[in-house]
């Protein structure tokens, strides 16, 4: 028979089919196993609750943990809460302003809500005196029966009268503006207790200062307010290019005195068509009965409406084109009350845990409108913002709040958008709500202030000429600062504490990353009780790598379980947090296994001697550990450690069996470490903004500030610092507390994590609280010990654990 032989190129690609057979059947065994053992670790049973009072909005963005919570029904519970504390106060009511404006950390918090009866109506005189924590809603049903309306509020009538008057809102009424133009007189609580009437006659300073002042001046308890006659209103509509619009507004409706509420709307994602919307009173048959709009209505079609239009450029056209064509073909007539009842559940999306809604709004000088929309164009267009609807408003000059955003006669420019909730996607819309401010400001305009705080002090002084005005009059009402909240935290000039933190690129940091870091570190400490094992002369093979996995995991778990629900999705720190367990989880499972059999097996052939290559990998091991405290660990030079096991030890001699496979399995290690090194070294420096290396912080003291902290500016015992980040914060944060450093914040934050070491008792604990604590892996009669402290407390929650015979391992700064 004849023979066949097997041409050498034919075997080579056989081998490396063969290979690669092997290498595919290898990763998806690693696949499979990595996932059992990921899916078996953890701890998804943890629950953890802060036990703080959380204040939020209707966004779910940007809440707040308040100290103390009191609900008053009575003047006097009032003051009595003002006159017997000292600290921070803070002011709330239907909690629709966006970006913290009702709360603030740690503070005693007034929720108005239970503080809402009408106090006195005098029907002939078209007034009402009511307790500010009322709804207007409640005010429509007192009221309608009397045939009389709300003379200026907002489009939606949840929002308290309280809550209205301190961010001095508008609404859609023709020939009005702000709501203060309807105010009679307020009452308004101070600092000191005092009880005082304010009206434009009586104490008007203090009249022009609290409406519009944001809880800056004091709480105010009461309002009389003018109202209006309840007509009957027909709507009318008119489409137009937006270059129009301002010529129709002024000749249309402007001085048109049959004309009561109005507004355009903006069609995105274009921008260039507008859809003028007037109700114009009416001696006309009603189309709808209904006085007021029912409180029990259910709103189904509403938000999966505006969710199509935010998920689809085609539903944006689908509005423009075919749903508003066919809803305004109706000309309805119905009450005044009935217009202006609209409830905000209309708008309410199924969930807002990925994605929310919210407003921004901007003020022009009405000769300015054909020069700032196209401003306003390219920026959202540039960005790609979602934006669903932007509704045109009208408002006459005010008349003299101090914070007055309509300086002159102004449109106002309603932005409501939809976006998303971590951290990303906050960053993102914050970019294109600044550069919208600087738009409004470069044509005299201005911005409202209940939403997301984002704009700098400079674009604030530049939209809000008199805010000087406003803060000598809070200097002077409220010389301890004890009404605040965050926009004040942020923009308030004579906190000694108050450094422009905007000019600081990266001092603001996300606080959910002091929790999240937990188990980033623990890959830190890992490698140091590994190294420590090693060097105490243990055996690498009884070192516990699954549980090690295992611990990982179970921070991983947890820290999750403590961020989900108050703070933004911060989805790159989770993804990477994901990948750097999911890799070492591979890592300790085949070193472990290997450990276990050929690692153990070697030893025994060696009687458990050390030879000089396990010398060398301790050595290695403890480098490695420490290098990882202040870097990166892919910045680790791996290659050197290879080179020295094979030139600084014989190749023959004794133990040869362990010498041997000692030098293999490191060198075949730290290779594959050096490769896996530079692919994360640069993924990193591709997806990510290279920190600075440091952390900032504000604080007062009159301590020595050394190397390596900097003073990056200082106002007399304050002080704007700079600590280098990683393991050098650790060592230099406990030295500025032990000089007597009060901190007002750590990279914006108002709280950290800690971790302590010890076999103390962690209960009882006042100044720290418990986050949770674990075993040791290599001791377990020793436990790591994780805590959170207010930073303006960290002096006693070190002496208190330190006094309970624990010793700090690290500080984790965001």
């Amino acid at each position: 028979m004849p023979t066949y032989k097997i041409s050498p190129l034919k075997k080579i690609f056989k081998i490396i089919r063969v290979t690669f057979k092997l290498l595919l059947a290898f990763l998806v065994i690693t696949a499979i196993v990595t996932t059992l053992v990921v899916y078996n670790c953890g701890d998804e049973d943890f629950k953890f609750d802060f036990n703080d009072k959380l204040v939020g909005n209707v966004t779910q963005l940007n809440s707040v943990r308040v100290g103390h919570e009191i609900s008053p029904t009575t003047e006097q519970e009032i003051i009595s809460a003002i006159t017997d504390t000292s600290g921070p106060i803070s002011i709330g009511g239907g909690r629709y302003s966006q970006g913290g404006q009702v709360a603030y950390p740690d503070s005693l918090h007034i929720d108005m809500r239970k503080f809402n009866k009408v106090l006195a109506f005098d029907k002939d005189k078209k007034q009402i005196t009511v307790q500010t924590g009322i709804r207007w809603r409640d005010i429509q049903d007192y009221i309608d029966p009397y045939n009389l309306s709300i003379r200026i509020m907002q489009t939606y009538s949840n929002f308290t009268v309280g809550g209205s008057l301190s961010v001095n809102v508008h609404g859609r009424y023709v020939g009005e503006g702000p709501l203060i133009k309807s105010v009679d007189q307020i009452k308004i609580v101070l600092a000191d207790g005092s009880l005082k009437t304010a009206s434009p006659t009586e104490n008007s300073e203090l009249f022009y200062g609290a409406i519009g002042g944001y809880g800056g001046i004091g709480v105010i308890v009461e309002a009389t307010l003018n109202l209006a006659d309840n007509i009957r209103v027909e709507r009318t509509s008119d489409v137009m290019d937006i270059t129009e619009y301002k010529k129709f507004f002024f000749d249309n409706v402007r001085d048109n005195q049959a004309a009561v509420f109005t507004n355009g709307d903006i069609y995105p994602p274009n921008y260039e068509r507008v859809r003028s919307v007037t109700w114009i009173k009416t001696d006309k048959s009603l189309t709808d009965e209904q006085r007021i709009r029912p409180r029990d209505a259910e709103y189904y079609w509403g938000p999966k409406i505006v969710d199509f239009m935010a998920d689809y450029d085609a539903g944006k056209w689908m509005r423009q084109h075919i749903l508003e064509p066919v809803y305004y073909l109706s000309t309805p007539v119905v009450w005044r009350n009935n217009e202006a009842s609209y409830d905000v559940r209309e708008l309410e999306p199924a969930s807002r845990k990925e994605t929310t809604y919210g407003l921004r709004e901007y003020f022009v000088p009405v000769e300015k409108f054909d020069e700032f929309v196209p401003k306003m164009r390219a920026i959202f267009q540039k960005h790609e913002a979602d934006i669903i609807n932007v509704s045109i408003r009208h408002a006459h000059q005010d008349p003299g709040a101090l914070l007055a955003w309509a300086k002159t006669e102004v449109f106002a420019f309603v932005v409501y958008y939809r976006q998303g909730t971590s951290r990303e996607d906050q960053e993102k819309v914050k970019l294109w709500s600044k550069e919208m401010i600087d738009a409004a400001v470069s044509v005299n305009g201005s911005y409202y202030l209940p939403y997301q705080v984002y704009e700098s002090r400079a674009q604030f002084a530049a939209a809000y000429p008199h805010a000087q005005d406003y803060f000598a009059l809070k200097q002077r009402l409220d010389p301890n600062f004890r009404f605040r909240n965050q926009l004040w935290a942020k923009l308030y000039p004579d906190d000694d504490l108050q450094f422009d933190k905007d000019n600081v690129k990266q001092y603001f940091r996300g606080e959910e990353q002091t929790f999240l870091t937990i188990p980033e570190w623990y890959l830190v400490f890992n490698p140091v009780e590994y190294a420590n094992y090693l060097t105490a002369d243990k055996a690498p093979s009884r070192f516990p790598f699954w549980e090690s996995i295992s611990e990982y995991w179970r921070l991983y778990d947890r820290v999750r379980k403590v961020t989900e629900d108050i703070y933004p999705e911060n989805s790159q720190y989770i993804t990477m947090l994901r990948v750097i367990g999911i890799s070492t989880t591979i890592e300790y499972m085949y070193k472990g296994l290997y450990e276990k059999t050929i690692g153990t097996f070697t030893a025994w052939t060696a009687g458990g001697e050390l030879t000089p290559e396990d010398k060398i990998i301790t050595q290695a091991q403890l480098a490695y550990s420490k290098l990882i405290y202040d870097e990166a660990w892919y910045k680790f030079d791996f290659f050197p450690w290879i080179k020295k096991i094979w030139a600084d030890t014989d190749f023959f001699g004794k133990n040869f069996i362990r010498k041997l496979e000692r030098k293999l399995f490191f060198s075949l290690e730290f290779a594959i470490k050096t490769g896996y090194a530079k692919i994360i070294g640069y993924a990193a420096t591709s997806s990510y903004e290279q920190s600075d290396g440091f952390i900032y912080m504000t604080a007062k003291g009159a301590g020595d500030v050394q190397s390596p902290a900097k003073i990056l500016e200082q106002k007399g015992d304050a002080y704007l610092l700079a600590v280098p980040r990683w393991g050098v914060f650790t060592a230099v944060l406990p030295d500025l507390v032990e000089q007597g450093f009060i901190f007002q914040d750590i990279s914006g934050n108002t709280r950290i994590v800690l971790s302590y070491i010890g076999s103390g008792d962690t209960n009882g604990l006042k100044d720290a609280k418990l986050l949770f604590a674990s075993p040791l892996v290599s001791n377990p009669q020793q436990q790591r010990v994780y805590v959170y402290a207010a930073v303006s407390n960290l002096k006693h929650a070190m002496q208190e654990l330190k006094a309970k015979g624990f010793s700090l391992e690290h500080i984790y700064d965001y």
